[in-house]
């Protein structure tokens, strides 16, 4: 169902979307449908702005609500719920980080009203070589603990959507406190099929934008120089790249939000 509609609104026109000016249509603007949606957005050092200088106007989830409501017009109200280091055994139901967003989401819902859209970036710190908790993560794994995150947030937030979106490239010598390296580069783009999939079977799960590897991928400019145990890396997205990822969350949330009010 979830495809048919998307299908349908790009088939009719219902509104073009650019980077810079996301637009919807008249007709969608004006609809008696929500006025508000709450963006809860769930993952690691990334997610919450790791290196940045300022994670209040600088962290993606922040440019992203911005986007989002230039887009709509709509009242938006966001929750960054990033937590550094942290792999999908984090955010299982039962654990502390799972209880801090779905408190949050319905905390929005309460004071707002309107839908929570989860938006989700996990990954990174699954696909290191040691440390991180779980390290390192099979995909098999990974599908499994996603999908135990996503069930329980329909529970807890039954009307909800989720965003599943990809995570992006970091540079293969990559080593701070955890070792990541090829290895980990490599098991990282090995979950790309796995979110794929989970998406396909859920009707109120989506898939983000599978381009974000390549657009991050040896683009030495969107990141932050950190230095490792094996020289320079590039892991976490510095102001230009925080801004462009969350160019690339907005565009996916746009498109469902779309769907949401036809």
């Amino acid at each position: 169902m979830k495809r048919v509609v998307i299908v349908l609104a790009l088939l009719l026109g219902v509104a073009q979307f650019s980077i810079f000016n996301l637009q919807f249509s008249i007709g969608l603007c004006n609809s008696a449908a929500q006025t508000t949606v709450n963006l809860v957005f769930i993952g690691n050092s990334i997610t919450a702005g790791a290196t940045l200088k300022n994670v209040a106007t600088q962290a993606p989830p922040i440019v992203a609500r911005a986007l989002v409501e230039e887009a709509s017009g709509i009242t938006t109200h966001v929750y960054n719920g990033g937590h550094s280091g942290i792999t999908t055994y984090g955010f299982l139901p039962g654990h502390a980080d799972f209880a801090r967003v779905t408190n949050a989401a319905k905390i929005l819902v309460r004071d707002n009203g309107g839908r929570v859209y989860f938006s989700i970036m996990l990954g990174t710190n699954d696909s290191a070589c040691t440390t991180t908790e779980g390290a390192p993560v099979s995909p098999e794994t990974y599908e499994e603990n996603l999908r135990k995150i996503i069930d329980g947030l329909l529970k807890a937030v039954p009307n909800c959507r989720i965003l599943l979106n990809y995570p992006i490239w970091y540079s293969p010598n990559t080593h701070n406190s955890a070792k990541y390296l090829q290895e980990g580069l490599d098991r990282l783009h090995s979950y790309y099929p796995v979110i794929k999939r989970i998406a396909k079977s859920y009707d109120q799960v989506y898939a983000g934008n599978q381009k974000v590897w390549k657009i991050f991928k040896d683009k030495d400019e969107l990141f932050t120089a950190e230095n490792g145990h094996a020289g320079v890396f590039h892991l976490h997205p510095n102001a230009q790249g925080a801004h462009r990822l969350a160019e690339i969350w907005a565009k996916s949330l746009v498109s469902i939000i779309k769907a949401d009010r036809i």
